[in-house]
């Protein structure tokens, strides 16, 4: 599925390079492992994981010291083995669960993002080569008017008019030039380089590779293997445990605590005695507790459906795109790029011979220009939209 030929390492920014430029596996390798916005997301997964820690956690006992005659020594331990603990346990490990599928998430997003900026890249890098080329033509095309009309053979006019062009095709080499740098810089930024530079060179090819895709069973695929609806999913069932634990506290958790006397026994002749205590939902029975987690869940619920309303958008509109961009890729790739090459060669020299005019090779220059950016355009947009495909289906579908 790749466009690249497989590289190793990572060009370091600055200086001379020691490893071949990163290819597209590579450049996706490195955001994985320094991309912030996933590192964000695998940070909020072990807090996630603590709070499962401290969900899973017994109680502390309590030591308490009664400095009176005779002196005691209190400690006192709840009993944390009730519905409280199941369903908090259970909720704590749900929302571990679901930070993990939001790191699956971030790692879905993030990799369409680096393969779109590297395609884009690799685009601003042909489009700069078709800008050269046609700033060398239109200087080569100001040479020749020079001395034809030093010889008398055009008039100056025409002199004037390939100024005008090669001063347009400059400006366009320059704009082609910043597009460069900017898309070096975004896609290091993505990877999470500390220290972006404009020299930061890639490996690899705008080239038309045919796909087949599974499109008739992209809905269902999608449904198996979207981590974000598998997370929104994941979070109604934690809702669901947060309700049962606001509803379980109606249930108080007893406390035991035994109390050693020194010196002087207890009235059952003893120096030390045991004690039970609970809490009774005597003035307040919890009742906004109970309200908060119905409307989380609630709220879960609603997004969940969310999610899946947007995932079928998702599909359909990756699809229509990857429709678009097959079609549009098919007919320049039937011929239209060699014709337009012996068009500007067959006007050159029709020129040079003076059956045409400066005004019409000037335009079978612009759709030289024009043929082949419009191209490596529809090449970039028929790879995006595979790695589109990916994206809304949630894995990769082409080898």
């Amino acid at each position: 599925m790749l466009l690249t030929t497989l590289g190793a390492g990572i060009a370091p920014c600055g200086g001379a390079a020691q490893n071949p430029p990163p290819d597209l596996d590579a450049v996706v390798a490195a955001a994985l492992r320094a991309n912030p916005d996933l590192l964000a997301a695998r940070y909020r997964a072990d807090s996630a994981h603590a709070e499962q820690r401290i969900a899973r956690a017994l109680p502390n006992p309590t030591y308490t010291a009664i400095p009176q005659v005779p002196y005691q020594h209190a400690f006192s331990e709840p009993i944390d083995v009730g519905p409280q603990r199941i369903y908090r346990t259970r909720a704590a490990g749900q929302g571990a669960a679901a930070a993990e599928l939001d790191v699956a998430d971030a790692t879905r997003q993030v990799t369409f993002a680096v393969r779109e900026v590297f395609h884009d890249l690799l685009l601003a890098g042909v489009l700069k080569d078709v800008a050269t080329e046609q700033r060398d033509i239109f200087r080569q095309l100001l040479a020749a008017d020079s001395a034809r009309v030093r010889a008398g053979d055009v008039p100056e006019r025409n002199l004037v008019t390939s100024e005008v062009q090669l001063a347009r095709a400059e400006a366009g080499l320059v704009r082609a030039e910043a597009a460069v740098r900017g898309a070096r810089l975004t896609l290091q930024a993505l990877m999470g380089v500390p220290h972006p530079d404009t020299a930061f060179t890639v490996q690899g090819e705008l080239r038309y590779q045919r796909v087949d895709l599974p499109v008739d069973s992209l809905q269902a695929l999608a449904a198996q293997n979207r981590p974000d609806l598998a997370a929104a999913r994941t979070r109604v069932e934690q809702s669901h445990a947060l309700r049962t634990i606001a509803g379980s506290q109606l249930v108080p958790n007893p406390i035991f605590d035994v109390t050693y006397q020194c010196c002087q026994p207890f009235g059952n002749g003893r120096q030390y005695q045991f004690g039970v205590a609970v809490t009774f939902p005597l003035f307040y029975w919890f009742g906004g507790e109970r309200q908060r987690a119905r409307d989380a869940e609630q709220s879960a619920t609603v997004q969940a459906r969310r999610v899946e309303t947007q995932l079928g958008a998702d599909v359909v509109a990756a699809l229509d795109a990857y429709r678009a961009s097959l079609t549009l890729v098919d007919r320049y790739e039937s011929g239209l790029l060699a014709k337009a090459e012996r068009a500007l060669e067959l006007a050159r020299y029709a020129y040079r011979a003076g059956a045409v005019s400066q005004l019409d090779l000037i335009e079978a220059i612009r759709a030289w220009a024009d043929t082949r950016t419009d191209y490596y355009t529809a090449l970039h947009d028929y790879w995006v939209s595979i790695y589109g495909l990916d994206r809304a289906v949630g894995r990769d579908l082409a080898p």
